[in-house]
């Protein structure tokens, strides 16, 4: 095995290294010829496509979850657009119901949040062959975790939230 360091593109050096060679002697065998970053990516690649699937799919797990939970809300706002508007009529206020329709999908998030971080440790151990550097029990991990996935949830409440909020009182009282 024979390593070339070069200032130049090394591609570009690889027939100038082996007519070096076979100057000294023709009958070595020059056989997979590579750069240094071919065989890098070769070593890594696998581990590579393999952490792009897990992220994939666990982007594609938190859209899907924060399309369910937007549709969730919607749909129990548009169930008690009527006691939303009790409570505007009686007084409450738009920053109130607000806090109540977004803090209630929160915290269903979060009661997700929290079996999801105990499945995760539970499962950890079978993910730390995929990990470089990290930890599979990592509590800042777990920690940005749960923050990214309450965060999308507060999004994704935000807009029911906002319709129910500005409901006018009225109106919420004659539908039926």
């Amino acid at each position: 095995m024979f390593a070339v360091r070069t200032a130049a593109d090394p591609a570009s050096q690889t027939t100038a290294v082996r007519s070096a060679i076979r100057s000294v002697d023709p009958r070595v065998p020059l056989l997979n010829v590579r750069t240094g970053d071919a065989m890098i990516a070769a070593s890594v690649g696998p581990r590579r496509f393999n952490m792009f699937l897990l992220a994939s799919f666990a982007a594609l797990a938190l859209v899907l979850a924060s399309v369910g939970l937007f549709g969730v809300t919607s749909y129990l706002v548009s169930q008690r657009t009527r006691e939303i508007g009790v409570r505007l009529a009686l007084g409450a206020r738009a920053r109130d119901v607000f806090a109540l329709v977004v803090g209630r999908g929160v915290l269903l998030a979060a009661g997700g949040a929290a079996i999801g971080a105990v499945a995760a440790a539970w499962l950890a151990r079978s993910l730390g062959a995929f990990l470089f550097q990290v930890r599979p029990h990592d509590p800042g991990t777990f920690g940005a975790v749960v923050g990214v996935l309450l965060a999308v949830a507060a999004a994704a409440c935000a807009v029911p939230a906002l319709r129910a909020a500005r409901l006018d009182p009225v109106d919420a009282l004659r539908d039926e």
